[in-house]
């Protein structure tokens, strides 16, 4: 139910504001519905809806509030990397495995490459060793490198080992890992 008549034209600045603070009770009490005060405010289409998006922002801006747009986040969280985590981002970015990568997981996996003592291109190099998106990463992981350091596969106890705890018993020491959407990195202790 409509509490007012339609403006001709669109409320702004501090008459939006007080137009919109005359009707907060009513709004509560269910007697004034959003919609029907946006288009009370003057924001209405030629085809009668509401002009939601328009309203609204002009609303913030009455109220002094400029919204952030997610780049300008984005970029500012990017200038604030250092030169070589920048680098380490773009390096990163240039990868076929982070293609799918929002800008948040970048910076998660940035962080926790830190926490492994990874901070640039140079220590990811030398400290990266793979990556794996199977169910069981670790276990596949321990097989396949002692694989590469020994010919077993022939042996009669190769059937028999707990490639679980290889990794558990042995190999996590030597390595670090990073779940990212549902991929296991491995990167070298040092």
């Amino acid at each position: 139910m409509t509490t007012t008549t339609a403006v001709p034209f669109m409320l702004t600045g501090d008459t939006l504001l007080k137009f919109v603070d005359e009707r907060k009770d009513l709004i509560q009490r269910g007697e004034l519905t959003r919609t029907e005060m946006i288009l009370d405010a003057g924001y209405v289409y030629d085809n009668g809806k509401a002009m939601y998006v328009d309203f609204y922002t002009e609303l913030l801006n009455a109220r002094g509030i400029t919204p952030v747009l997610d780049s300008e986040v984005q970029d500012e969280e990017y200038e604030a990397l250092s030169k070589e985590k920048q680098a380490l981002y773009d390096m990163l970015d240039e990868e076929s495995y982070t293609e799918k990568w929002s800008h948040e997981e970048f910076m998660t996996f940035i962080d926790e490459l830190s926490d492994n003592g990874i901070e640039t291109v140079s220590d990811y190099e030398d400290a990266f060793y793979g990556y794996n998106d199977e169910y069981h990463a670790e276990r596949y992981f321990a097989e396949e490198f002692v694989n590469e350091l020994e010919s077993i596969q022939d042996s009669i106890v190769y059937a028999a080992i707990d490639w679980d705890s290889v990794w558990d018993h042995q190999l996590r020491y030597d390595f670090s890992t990073i779940v990212m959407d549902g991929t296991t990195f491995f990167f070298r202790n040092y």
